[in-house]
């Protein structure tokens, strides 16, 4: 048997599928952090473009602030972030030229291990984001194979696809990601096999290194189990609360079905329980979900609809007090993808399948309003569609003002023209927040971020006035360090003074 190490994506993708991506905050990072550290993971899956997104907009937090954290309190272990490579944080095209800052960013902040997933599966689009990353820092590339069920989408259009990969030099291993969690142990007998002699078994190439499976329909678990005996050497999984049900299998109990299997797994089981425990009492301080095995449920290999989506979509229904819509809205996605081509259900393409769907539920009328977001998906901005477009859908999109615009690459955006759109003292990281989010929103997280600052340094102040044995302290934020130091007094100063 074989050696397996663990990638733990209890912080992202475990909150995006169990929390509605809002649930981790900076505190709670720098509460588990350590303890993530001590288990011996082979990565932590820290963030997307999406958890920078909620920390900003829902917590008014500094989500660089939140990576620097986990790299100071997690240095053992390497730090990883999620991109499908052609949007960040928006849900249009990102610029090239906000793509190479962020990722700048993200490799000056700390993590150093990248996987690259591009959902229409434009793999010459992923090997140039994975030139991209390996030219400002990042240190690991993992290209990725999305897995979907559709007229199209076959074994031979998998191992087709993940062939294309095999010339990269940027791309150090590939990945199978199952976002919907329809993979069965069958298909993995197929697909595992297929992709791995589709890369070949070159020494310099990329391999199949990883599987990512959501235990959405119950299946993950024993999936994974047959991935590792087909040779694959690193398995995703999440710590409860953030295991189970949408989420992913449960680490403890994945380490004890391998050991049984005879597979190695070098990990500290008791330092997972005490991050399991850290997180359970702040989801109970918090009041939030704690992800539950899930019964095998044939409907989802009908929507295939991430758990991730699932749970913000039945966030944002309740927002505007509609949650009864939840499941005419899963309905109506079935018909919407059809009628686009068949496109993978992840994100960004399964965000705009809900959203069609919810807006022709609430509308009644099929297409009645068609969002901007779709009319690019049909003029080909994020490349071809894999299927059949519905003709009718297709001569209404184009119709639109959207439909009419020219298409616009970001060609013209430089990071110069940004400095002088939002501010030339701005610093790098924030200048890309107020590049890709709104105003308002990262003007709250900066106030925030100075009353927190203020509030800091007026208490060490005081302290320092007071009498005291002497008081030594130092804050960092950032590039800024702040010292403050207070001799003490002998008893017979404090007498006189």
């Amino acid at each position: 048997m074989a050696k397996i190490s663990l990638v733990d994506v209890s912080l992202r993708d475990g909150n995006q599928s169990l929390w509605g991506a809002t649930g981790i905050t900076t505190r709670m990072v720098r509460g588990v952090a350590p303890l993530l550290d001590a288990v011996g993971y082979r990565t932590l899956e820290l963030v997307s473009s999406t958890l920078m997104a909620t920390a900003v907009r829902y917590h008014s937090e500094d989500p660089w602030e939140r990576i620097r954290t986990a790299r100071q309190l997690a240095p053992d272990t390497q730090l990883g972030f999620l991109t499908t490579g052609k949007r960040f944080i928006t849900f249009g095209r990102t610029p090239d030229a906000v793509f190479e800052l962020a990722f700048t960013l993200l490799a000056r902040n700390g993590v150093r291990k990248l996987w690259v997933i591009d959902p229409m599966h434009d793999m010459e689009g992923a090997k140039r984001t994975a030139a991209m990353a390996k030219r400002v820092g990042f240190e690991e590339v993992i290209g990725g194979v999305c897995y979907t069920m559709s007229p199209v989408h076959t074994p031979e259009y998998f191992a087709e696809k993940a062939g294309e990969l095999r010339d990269s030099p940027d791309i150090d291993g590939v990945y199978l990601k199952d976002p919907s969690g329809i993979l069965t142990p069958d298909s993995v007998r197929t697909l595992v096999p297929a992709l791995q002699a589709a890369l070949g078994r070159t020494p310099d190439g990329p391999q199949l290194r990883e599987v990512h499976s959501h235990s959405t329909t119950g299946l993950s678990p024993i999936t994974l189990l047959e991935a590792a005996d087909l040779g694959v050497p690193t398995l995703h999984c999440a710590l409860p609360p953030l295991a189970d049900g949408p989420s992913h299998p449960k680490a403890q109990q994945l380490v004890a079905n391998l050991r049984a299997r005879g597979h190695e797994v070098d990990v500290d089981v008791e330092a997972m329980d005490r991050a399991s425990e850290y997180l359970t009492r702040q989801s109970r301080i918090k009041r939030l979900p704690q992800g539950q095995p899930a019964q095998y449920d044939e409907a989802y290999y009908r929507h295939t609809i991430p758990g991730g989506v699932q749970s913000t979509t039945r966030r944002q229904l309740a927002e505007i007090r509609r949650p009864e819509l939840f499941d005419a809205v899963t309905e109506e996605s079935l018909q919407v993808r059809e009628d686009l081509g068949w496109p993978i259900v992840m994100t960004p393409f399964a965000q705009y399948i809900v959203a069609q769907a919810a807006l022709n539920v609430i509308s009644g009328e099929r297409y009645r309003t068609i969002s901007n977001e779709v009319v690019d998906l049909l003029r080909g901005d994020f490349g071809a569609l894999p299927g059949k477009v519905n003709e009718d859908l297709l001569d209404r999109a184009l119709a639109t003002p959207r439909g009419r615009e020219k298409p616009d690459d970001g060609g013209e955006v430089t990071l110069k023209g940004l400095r002088q759109q939002f501010g030339i003292h701005l610093s790098d990281e924030e200048l890309l927040l107020r590049a890709v989010m709104p105003a308002e929103q990262v003007d709250r997280m900066v106030a925030a971020k100075k009353d927190s600052t203020s509030a800091t340094l007026a208490g060490l102040i005081a302290a320092a006035g007071s009498p005291s044995s002497g008081l030594s302290v130092s804050v960092s934020s950032g590039d800024t360090a702040f010292s403050l130091s207070r001799a003490a007094k002998n008893p017979a100063e404090e007498a006189t003074a």
